[in-house]
């Protein structure tokens, strides 16, 4: 007998949001800039260790290793820029520093950014949570952009007995980019116990 799909989530109104890939902006500068650093002193020290007249020999193998070593602690760097998040009409494909997995629609209870959070998460059924490293605080507005299509494709897609009820947070500033996040939870905290109550 063949897998049976995933239930069809009900029909929505409105155009069906498209395909969202969200990448993390500012880490990725910083992790550039860090990288391209590291590499430029290993190659000077490696550079001065040939040149060096302390009365120790150098060959050509050390100064080799010691740009190979600013060319690994780089990579090192870089692996905070590989976060990634995918979300389509199955799912979300995340990917964080280490390892990628799929979640499919059905298995999401909630998209949420917590208070003084880092990045984004999502809540799993079984209380399991998993970080969302793509959509960071420190890119703010795109932050705030990137959780409200990857919301938008959930509300149309996941099954409305997989979503876990939103506990309201508090009002914050509006001008505080970090705080416009908290805010979406709250309003869509409200907009789901409205649709409640008019059942």
């Amino acid at each position: 007998m063949s897998d049976q799909p995933h239930p069809a989530a009900p029909p929505a109104t409105g155009p069906t949001p498209g395909a969202v890939t969200v990448r993390p902006r500012r880490i990725a500068v910083y992790a550039a800039i860090g990288a391209a650093a590291v590499i430029l002193v290993g190659v000077f020290v490696a550079l001065k260790l040939r040149g060096s007249d302390t009365g120790v020999y150098f060959r050509t193998s050390d100064a080799v290793a010691m740009a190979g070593l600013g060319l690994l602690f780089a990579g090192g760097i870089m692996l905070t820029a590989r976060p990634r998040l995918r979300a389509d009409a199955h799912g979300l494909r995340v990917r964080n520093i280490v390892g990628e997995r799929f979640v499919p629609w059905p298995v999401i209870e909630r998209i949420s950014f917590p208070e003084g959070a880092v990045w984004a998460q999502l809540e799993l059924a079984d209380d399991e949570v998993m970080s969302v490293m793509a959509i960071q605080s420190m890119d703010k507005e795109r932050a705030v952009v990137a959780l409200r299509e990857v919301r938008a494709l959930y509300d149309h897609h996941a099954p409305p007995q997989t979503r876990r009820q939103r506990t309201p947070v508090p009002a914050e500033d509006p001008n505080r980019p970090l705080g416009r996040l908290e805010i979406i939870d709250r309003e869509k905290a409200a907009q789901g116990g409205g649709r409640k109550r008019r059942r």
